[in-house]
């Protein structure tokens, strides 16, 4: 495979974290949150916040006298949230919950044993999160039913306050989902039914009515579910990604997660699938009434990519192309009066098209007349002496033409948004899209059935 267009993930990750929305509402501002305790080594401390995916620094404290850490401001906006006191090498020591109090004193031992040993003063949602904390660290990893009680201590604390958010937090962040019961992995008697109740309640353990759920370090594995779970067909991740950002009742819980999508949808192989799914995300939430707040870069570039794929999504109908040979002879697509056409972009300079390309030679050779079609071979790459090589030494007898010789009638690269070779479309003999971006090995599925 050889990549053709530079990857914008990085561009889009600052893009997306410029985009966050930090609005709250004012009884917010201000805290203070003492922590006392001893063997504190370094000079200062740190609250660790959370976005999304995404942790950050949200206040540090000058260490008094080795024991005395205290995050003051009385002023500063302190969302609720889930927070962690670190220290400047990223070691974690304790998690706090905000939401009801931001004014209150944990006291412990040791800064190595807080987890285990604090006591909170003025906050008895942290009273209870320490608590928690506690048990989860009493656990032996060692012992016998050591998973059992990583499993049943987080499911009794959710149980004993399930409308809290501390019982939202921890029912998302350790997966309690009773819609999802432990099946014996041995009996494959109820696979289907295990399989559909994984796809229609894998998010249920995440709470989305909550807001708060955003600023907590609670991974939602949007690539596990969209890319691996769901099966590849395009009506089916259609539906369930709207539904997804649909689910979010914080508007910037939509902001963070929309974009998410967006980029693992625009960088997938094999993407007429996920193409389908970004082109109706952007129309159900980038305009209208159910539009979603993301930047204005963002938002150009979302508008861009799904105007570039709607014109390559099944049932729609692409341009004829017109490209020259070795010999700079003239070659249209519109002149091949088959059934069926093949559109394939490849490199010679590419490994996977160097196997591929033989290989769907040797279908060409054993089914062109079967199923009444050619196939219009576009070679993207400068190198033509290696490219006329290839093409003799495997005789491919096909029709071959290069994107470098002369200028095509359209920049098929953009138009056809080739990110990587090879590249396989599937048209009828109209040039409407069939299929596109499929392993050769499912090449007969593609075709409609021979009557």
């Amino acid at each position: 495979m050889k990549t053709l267009r530079f990857c914008v993930s990085m561009i889009l990750f600052f893009l997306l974290f410029s985009s966050c929305i930090y609005a709250q509402k004012a009884e917010n501002q201000g805290y203070e949150i003492r922590i006392l305790t001893s063997g504190v080594d370094n000079n200062y401390m740190y609250l660790q916040g959370y976005y999304g995916q995404d942790a950050f620094i949200f206040d540090s404290a000058k260490v008094n006298g080795h024991k005395s850490i205290v995050f003051k401001n009385k002023k500063k906006v302190m969302p609720s949230g889930v927070y962690t006191l670190t220290d400047r090498f990223g070691n974690e020591y304790l998690d706090l919950i905000i939401d009801k109090n931001r004014h209150f004193t944990i006291t412990g031992n040791s800064l190595d044993q807080l987890s285990a040993t604090a006591v909170v003063d003025g906050s008895e949602e942290n009273a209870q999160f320490v608590e928690f904390q506690k048990q989860m660290s009493s656990i032996d990893p060692l012992q016998e039913m050591a998973t059992q009680a990583m499993n049943n201590i987080p499911t009794l604390f959710y149980e004993s306050m399930p409308e809290s958010f501390l019982g939202h937090f921890i029912k998302a962040k350790y997966f309690i989902n009773p819609m999802l019961p432990q099946f014996d992995e041995s009996d494959t008697s109820d696979a289907s039914l295990q399989y559909q109740l994984l796809i229609d309640h894998y998010f249920d353990s995440y709470t989305f009515e909550d807001h708060r759920l955003l600023r907590c370090p609670v991974y939602l594995d949007l690539h596990n579910y969209f890319l691996d779970i769901l099966p590849a067909d395009a009506q089916l991740v259609t539906n369930k990604a709207i539904e997804f950002i649909g689910k979010f009742k914080s508007p910037d819980a939509q902001s963070y997660y929309l974009p998410l999508l967006f980029n693992l949808f625009d960088h997938t192989v094999y993407s007429m699938v996920y193409d389908q799914a970004f082109v109706a995300l952007f129309d159900q939430f980038c305009k209208g009434p159910n539009k979603v707040n993301i930047s204005e870069d963002l938002a150009r570039y979302f508008q861009r990519s799904a105007e570039r794929k709607r014109k390559i999504l099944p049932g729609e109908t692409v341009p004829a192309l017109v490209s020259y040979d070795i010999n700079n002879g003239k070659h249209a697509s519109s002149d091949i009066d088959k059934d069926y056409i093949i559109i394939w972009f490849w490199d010679a300079d590419c490994d996977e098209c160097m196997v591929e390309t033989p290989k769907l030679h040797e279908f060409y050779k054993d089914f062109a007349n079967y199923y009444n079609l050619d196939v219009y071979a576009v070679a993207i790459t400068d190198d033509l002496e290696k490219w006329d090589k290839f093409c003799k030494d495997n005789e491919l007898s096909w029709i071959n033409v290069n994107y470098y010789m002369n200028d095509p009638n359209y920049d098929f690269i953009e138009y056809f948004d080739l990110i990587t070779t090879p590249v396989i479309y599937l048209l009828d003999k109209k040039h409407t899209i069939i299929a596109r971006n499929f392993p050769l090995e499912e090449i007969h599925e593609k075709f409609r059935i021979k009557n």
